[in-house]
């Protein structure tokens, strides 16, 4: 293998676990985007700003997957 090839690996191996993690960290932020929640830019907020703490993460997770009744009220004036 040329030493350009084993540059290009390690580049490789180097960037796609920090792609993977950033992932990771917003999928809070994806699911409040899917399901149209209607305090998307808090979760998106304690996401980015709080994310790195599991606290923050888990806490953002958890306000994405509860049902509030704003959410309800949302779906029933839409369909």
């Amino acid at each position: 293998m040329s030493i350009e090839g084993e540059i290009f690996l390690e580049l490789i191996i180097a960037i796609l676990p920090l792609i993977i993690i950033g992932i990771i960290y917003f999928i809070p932020s994806y699911i409040a985007s899917k399901k149209n929640k209607y305090n998307k830019n808090l979760i998106y907020t304690i996401n980015f700003l709080l994310g790195w703490s599991l606290f923050g993460w888990f806490g953002a997770l958890y306000l994405a997957l509860r049902n509030d009744q704003l959410d309800q009220l949302s779906v029933k004036v839409k369909g």
